[in-house]
């Protein structure tokens, strides 16, 4: 009778345990995970060697679920002249906002791809980085 007593309150104290873990660790709250993109010139770009030089911007965010990938969000800048972007203390700003975003499982990809396009001659760049576990915001600096 004993051994069965304290067979049952390790069996009720196991499953009383895993429901609380259940509870309170998979079922995480979505959040809002935001992302500001700053675009600005690096360089003045008054020389005339740079008058037909125009810069294009795309920007993708991915949502990454273990194997699985989704675009969450895509903008692709108008081409300028290099003279026109601002400069570093006005930059040009994007918000981003994804929404529901599972912190412990999901994490998000920024990609962007800058392309220069001198007279037909194109020249692009691209780079990366991510928004992970624990991080609510991010911020782009991207130089043309």
């Amino acid at each position: 009778m004993k051994t069965k007593l304290i067979i049952g309150t390790a069996l009720a104290l196991l499953v009383g345990s895993g429901l609380f873990v259940a509870k309170h660790v998979s079922s995480a709250e979505p959040v809002n995970k935001d992302i500001n993109v700053e675009v600005y010139k690096n360089a003045s770009y008054i020389s005339p060697a740079y008058s037909d030089t125009y810069a294009s911007l795309e920007v993708t965010v991915v949502r990454v679920h273990g194997n699985q990938r989704d675009t969450a969000w895509q903008h692709t800048f108008a081409p300028k002249q290099l003279s026109e972007y601002p400069e570093s203390d006005k930059p040009l700003v994007q918000k981003i906002s994804i929404p529901n975003v599972n912190d412990r499982k999901e994490k998000l990809e920024i990609y962007y791809r800058l392309t220069y396009n001198t007279k037909g001659s194109v020249l692009d760049f691209l780079n990366t980085t991510m928004i992970g576990k624990g991080q609510q915001t991010g911020k782009l600096n991207i130089k043309i």
